[in-house]
């Protein structure tokens, strides 16, 4: 796994405010960046820098394939090298696409939730992509709705945990695809595509909101229509 560190600490203003569990934040808390499928640690390099510039340290984590439990566990090993590290006991998780399924699943299967102040997926398909059930398991193929890997990850509360939980997603992805129950934080932004979202403006000044105790969206107690 590769290691990009950098240095948040100023937030956007305007923003509607998290819950009162989620707006404790601690000055320098990392954030753990995290690709998606067919991707690499160089496609989060703009939110790694706009963090740095806010204050916090940024590790944009190699992750070693397309199969998502793998990917999990690579995320929580990352998460215990940089708490060690940084002397910080909790980390903020921004993830794209598939990534926000091999975070999400660390959280939910993996403990990771006392670790983790707040999770942020950019157009992560939370409850499936048809596409990806040409590919097979180890290739993507769990984001396939209703693969063993998704009835299990969605099985249950969405949202565990004492973790601010957040979705973005482009207005030209499907609202239910990207849903969360259990309480999130979600908010649709227009004309981004779906690759070019960790690199634009609007979804990671989204995501340093998120962090900094804000809902940029609307925060809702069940799935978006």
């Amino acid at each position: 796994m590769r290691i990009c560190a950098a240095l948040l600490a100023v937030a956007l203003s305007g923003a509607v405010p998290a819950p009162a569990s989620a707006t404790v934040r601690a000055a320098g808390e990392p954030v753990i960046l995290v690709h998606g499928w067919a991707g690499s640690p160089s496609a989060m390099l703009a939110l790694r820098d706009a963090f740095a510039a806010a204050g916090h340290p940024a590790y944009p984590i190699d992750l070693p394939g397309e199969e998502n439990v793998a990917n999990a566990q690579a995320i929580a090993g990352l998460v215990a090298e940089v708490t060690a590290a940084t002397g910080q006991p909790r980390v903020h998780l921004v993830a794209h696409s598939m990534g926000g399924l091999s975070a999400r699943y660390y959280l939910k299967r993996l403990g990771g939730t006392p670790t983790v102040r707040t999770y942020v997926s950019m157009g992560t398909a939370q409850y499936g992509y048809l596409p990806a059930c040409l590919l097979g398991p180890a290739e993507g193929g769990q984001m396939c709705p209703g693969s063993d890997f998704l009835r299990d990850l969605n099985e249950g509360d969405d949202t565990p945990g004492d973790v601010a939980y957040a979705t973005f997603r482009s207005a030209q992805e499907n609202a239910r695809n990207v849903r969360l129950d259990g309480g999130a934080c979600h908010l649709v932004i227009p004309g981004v595509g779906h690759a070019d979202q960790p690199a634009a403006p609007a979804f990671v000044e989204a995501a340093l909101s998120t962090a900094a105790g804000r809902c940029p969206g609307t925060f809702v107690d069940t799935p978006p229509g």
